[in-house]
């Protein structure tokens, strides 16, 4: 029975779900440190929990966790009205214990474009998609989690489903086609030639940078091929030329860091098309993000879940 075992016991069963809930976290919510708050949360209810047995343990957790994510979304749909400058989720540095094969499918779940987009659901549309189409939870145990019909969850999740396929954000080229993106950009930052990467960009792409009003970046998003083209030109490769420019996995795609005598100054990641092309640049300048950025790993599997190294 449950409710008869040890702190220890029960501890060792959490843990077995703390990547998932990681995972489930985070991408509700978008900060690193906001899910894992939530996930302890999580914890300290599990190991005081002393009702009747839970025969679902994995489905118990879950629900803890989303109404905390829930919850929290409310207060932090505020906070973004008075953020200052634009705001992107937390980056994370990634591996994969996945497979060659299935890398892609996992990346195309974690991408900053796909997060960015899951902020324009409602936050039960974001949770019932997340919990069936990522981490397969099926529709009578999304119920369960949000208190709702299955009928309800599954009309939420086609919806939210929708949505995504119509904004094509779930593209991630192949490892070579966005190594070959990274070396344009890196020339044009090097010398100011940007028409290599003038070739891979959207017409409407765009840019984006959070500095969370904390240091100097644009505030506004820079909307359209040309213009982006002028701003790397004019004031990227001037400013970033004589800096370090080191490639990283950021959040499953391949991604930029800018390093100035040692300290990490931005970090860049890109979101694509069907076609392959850009169609969103994110710049990473807020250093509150950009030291956790660098102070952890996250470790993706095929299930969805982030463990931390």
């Amino acid at each position: 029975m449950l409710e008869n075992k040890t702190p220890e016991n029960k501890t060792d069963a959490f843990e077995l779900s703390r990547p998932r809930l990681m995972g489930l976290a985070y991408r509700l919510l978008g900060s690193v440190s906001d899910a894992q708050d939530i996930v302890q949360d999580t914890y300290l209810k599990w190991v005081s929990y002393s009702g009747p047995e839970i025969e679902n343990p994995v489905g118990w957790l879950s629900r803890v966790c989303t109404n905390r994510c829930l919850d929290q979304l409310k207060s932090a749909r505020h906070q973004r009205l008075d953020y200052v400058g634009s705001w992107i989720p937390d980056q994370i540095q990634t591996e994969f214990e996945a497979s060659a094969e299935e890398k892609i499918e996992i990346a195309s779940s974690l991408t900053t474009a796909f997060l960015l987009l899951l902020e324009r659901l409602t936050p039960k549309e974001r949770a019932a998609y997340l919990l069936h189409d990522v981490f397969s939870m099926p529709f009578d145990e999304v119920a369960s989690v949000l208190d709702m019909q299955p009928a309800n969850c599954r009309k939420l999740a086609t919806r939210a489903r929708n949505y995504v396929a119509k904004n094509n954000v779930r593209h991630v080229p192949e490892k070579q086609h966005q190594e070959k993106l990274l070396e344009a950009f890196q020339q044009a930052i090097r010398t100011g030639d940007v028409d290599d990467l003038g070739t891979m960009l959207r017409a409407d792409s765009d840019l984006r940078a959070d500095s969370g009003g904390k240091v100097q970046a644009v505030r506004d998003v820079i909307v359209g091929h040309n213009a982006i083209c002028r701003f790397i030109e004019d004031i990227l490769s001037h400013a970033w030329r004589d800096m370090t420019i080191m490639t990283q996995v950021l959040n499953g795609t391949l991604g930029l860091v800018i390093v100035e005598e040692g300290k990490v100054h931005a970090a860049l990641s890109f979101g694509y098309d069907a076609k392959g092309q850009i169609s969103q640049i994110y710049i990473m300048r807020h250093p509150g993000k950009l030291k956790q950025m660098i102070s952890a790993k996250g470790i993706l599997s095929k299930s969805g879940a982030i463990s931390w190294e």
